[in-house]
């Protein structure tokens, strides 16, 4: 809206005198000021763009310009930002194991696990039902990977509540402190019954969805009383959660010091940043480590050391960070095969994998039919592309890159998202089961 100012007529009293402006000197006032905001413009489009695009080494972190500048100009992050990093004494490999249904023909059952694979394996994925935690028709599964402890002790295993398609009843359930009470009871009895080591809250998301800023406040206050029960219970009970990787989401659905203060650490899903949809149709990468040399503006965050930081940023200890890496890609259907770069116009989910989700044995057969493999020195990860079809994913050497990440920036570790998308049967190189996983182990678990 144009508000309407009265202007004095004593005002208009210097144009009608003969100190008004003549044709010539308004000319040259009009370009003189022209200049001058040209000038000011481009300054401005550079600044800009140096802040978006530029990243910066602090203490081997590398970060956009624009949140170096957040950090130097915040009081709460600077110090932490600016500090020696604190070395990790004990780094995690997280895994999670989902069971799958009874149509899957190659499906990776307990017995096929490697019990010294993973530090923590994470079972998914229960639900909340009437306020309490539901586990399903799977008790005997839970109870075959529990046995895993016994060949190797120092293994954890927890469950994950939620998923992104199994997570309806967390808004009822946070809503008040009876419901939160009662699902924190059937926690205790199902981890004690099963034997389990804690719990993993997979909410996508609080208040995302509905936009209601109660959820976020409500999630806290589950954690919390999550967190003063397990304390209470005499066990040594862990409690984490999978957390967004986007900015949006994570300013809209997470309290994050507050979450910092009562979580073990958080699992982040720093993956699915891109895949096919009718909106967006054009190829890009699952889960690069950097953003590429040639994005600009919001493009320059979807990326795992954008998400890290932000996360760090935002209040969250370093040493609460596992940082998530993927097991499988993402397929596309390409409009034109001659371009076949990232961005490339696609026109659908590509024919490998399920629903364009791409197991990692499945890329592996897919590159052994005659796909091309390009490698990106700056996002840090391969694609691959035969004829029509395009896949996004990660392969040894780029999980390696992300491992040495990690360690170099002093995170916790890794979370491998998942094992049974991870070659676990050898289809890509005989007796080399879980590939990925075994790359991470070897960089994060030896000293």
């Amino acid at each position: 809206m144009v508000h309407k100012v009265i202007v004095p007529e004593a005002d208009y009293a210097l144009l009608a005198g003969k100190q008004k402006f003549s044709c010539c000197n308004i000319v040259v006032f009009t370009i003189i000021f022209l200049l001058g905001f040209t000038a000011i413009g481009i300054l401005t489009y550079n600044f800009f763009k140096t802040a978006i695009a530029e990243e910066k080494l602090v203490n081997n972190v590398k970060v956009p310009s624009w949140m170096h500048w957040m950090w130097n100009h915040n009081s709460t992050n600077a110090t932490a930002f600016k500090s020696t990093l604190k070395p990790i004494k004990e780094h995690y490999v997280v895994c999670y194991y989902t069971f799958e249904d009874n149509l899957s023909t190659t499906k990776l059952l307990p017995n096929n696990l490697d019990p010294h694979l993973c530090t923590h394996i994470i079972i998914g994925f229960a639900s909340v039902v009437n306020c309490t935690l539901n586990i399903g028709k799977n008790v005997t599964s839970y109870h075959q990977v529990v046995a895993l402890k016994k060949i190797a002790p120092t293994l954890k295993v927890m469950v994950s509540v939620g998923g992104a398609e199994n997570d309806e009843g967390f808004a009822e359930m946070v809503s008040n402190h009876s419901n939160r009470k009662m699902f924190i009871r059937s926690v205790l009895n199902v981890t004690k019954e099963l034997n389990l080591d804690g719990l993993d809250l997979d909410w996508e998301f609080p208040g995302w969805a509905q936009k209601a800023d109660r959820q976020k406040i409500q999630f806290i206050q589950l954690v919390y009383e999550l967190r003063k029960e397990f304390d209470h219970s005499g066990r040594k009970l862990t409690l984490s959660a999978a957390v967004a990787a986007p900015q949006a989401i994570i300013d809209q659905s997470y309290e994050v010091p507050s979450l910092a203060e009562h979580i073990d650490f958080i699992n982040l899903m720093s993956y699915d940043y891109h895949f096919y949809i009718w909106y967006y149709p054009v190829t890009d990468l699952n889960s690069p480590l950097y953003s590429r040399a040639l994005e600009t503006g919001y493009l320059t965050s979807l990326n795992v050391n954008f998400s890290a930081n932000y996360w760090v940023l935002k209040g969250m200890p370093r040493e609460k960070i596992v940082i998530g890496i993927p097991t499988y890609g993402h397929s596309y259907k390409l409009y034109n095969p001659a371009n076949h770069k990232v961005q490339a116009p696609a026109k659908s989910i590509g024919e490998t994998g399920e629903l364009g989700f791409v197991k990692y044995s499945d890329v592996c057969n897919f590159l052994k039919n005659g796909a091309l493999k390009v490698f990106l020195n700056d996002s840090h990860v391969p694609y691959s592309y035969k004829n029509s079809e395009w896949i996004s994913y990660d392969d040894i050497n780029s999980v390696k890159q992300k491992a040495l990440w990690i360690k170099a920036n002093q995170f916790k570790g890794a979370m491998m998202y998942k094992l049974n998308t991870d070659d676990w049967n050898s289809t890509c190189s005989p007796n080399h089961r879980f590939p990925l996983t075994n790359t991470v182990k070897k960089i994060l678990l030896t000293n």
